[in-house]
């Protein structure tokens, strides 16, 4: 399996690369290829029966349509600003991958939005920042990825369990169940649960994470950021640590490096049928989207043996 960094620096080797293009992998369930259109940039292409509804507007990464003479597509991925070179390399890389598991029929659209993640990360802009509360609750995420599951499952498996950016009701779905996870300052004991749906579990084993935290000293986000980075630097799930990082709505700020955190005491509790909670099948018709605050005062005996105190 060649990366496309290689392709493109074998095809560039020829004596004419204009037009030129090479299959990614044999054994890629897509019809894709590097090469170089007409004006000899670098290129993804995707040769595709079905085109897509609608293309994303040009910007950081330009995507074109053209017909073919034998009634398919080629769905073309250029760079648009020179100076992200490296980075176009990477990104075609990460459509590669992140597409061996897809097939024709709905390759198009993933890697659409695919595309969409990065956009989101690359071309978001000036961002107002996280709330102090929104950075304490992604601190007690992240701590839990770095302390809890990259030991216990290792990076890949555990950053594809972080499914809070993702927009699923739980934070993580790990360990054959589902843990949510609440961070609240030193005293408190009452944790605000989003939804009905949040702690709404099925058939599948729940657990609530609570993480006691100080908040007069110890890691940033961002530093508690670089920790992690580390931890992936030689998995290939590197990527899509940033791209959920976007999805929370981090960016770099400097801001950010001000608000400190240490946890001093991480508890769990089993969410059972019997656990105080609001379910969405016992709503009132017409009640939705509800907020409510759970006091752990009135959870001590679903508290799991999964429990620690941090060092």
């Amino acid at each position: 399996m060649n990366s496309v960094e290689s392709l493109w620096s074998a095809l560039s080797a020829g004596p004419d690369i204009t037009g030129t293009f090479r299959r990614v992998d044999d054994a890629h369930p897509l019809d894709l290829f590097a090469g170089f259109d007409l004006d000899s940039r670098r290129v993804l292409m995707l040769i595709t029966d079905k085109a897509p509804i609608e293309l994303p507007i040009p910007g950081l990464i330009e995507v074109s349509l053209t017909q073919r003479n034998d009634g398919r597509f080629n769905l073309l991925f250029r760079l648009g600003r020179p100076e992200y070179e490296e980075l176009f390399g990477r990104l075609c890389q990460d459509l590669i991958e992140s597409s061996r598991e897809s097939d024709p029929e709905s390759g198009t659209s993933l890697l659409l939005l695919r595309l969409d993640r990065w956009k989101r990360l690359l071309e978001s802009g000036p961002r107002r920042g996280l709330t102090e509360h929104q950075l304490q609750g992604l601190f007690g995420e992240l701590w839990f990825l770095k302390t809890v599951a990259i030991p216990s499952v290792g990076a890949f498996a555990a950053v594809q369990a972080w499914k809070g950016p993702l927009g699923a009701p739980q934070d993580f779905q790990i360990f054959d169940g589902m843990i949510e996870i609440k961070t609240i300052l030193a005293g408190a004991h009452w944790v605000s649960i989003s939804s009905a749906e949040q702690l709404e579990h099925g058939n599948a084993p729940m657990q609530l994470g609570v993480f006691t935290v100080d908040a007069t000293h110890g890691l940033s986000v961002p530093a508690l950021i670089e920790q992690i980075r580390l931890q992936l630097e030689s998995s290939s799930v590197a990527t899509e640590f940033e791209l959920r990082l976007a999805e929370m709505g981090y960016s770099v700020r400097q801001e950010h490096d001000r608000l400190l955190f240490t946890v001093i005491n991480a508890r769990y509790y089993v969410v059972d049928e019997d656990f105080p909670s609001l379910k969405v099948s016992t709503l009132p018709l017409g009640v939705s989207n509800v907020t409510y605050d759970l006091d752990l005062l009135q959870c001590g005996s679903y508290r799991s043996q999964y429990t620690h105190v941090a060092g």
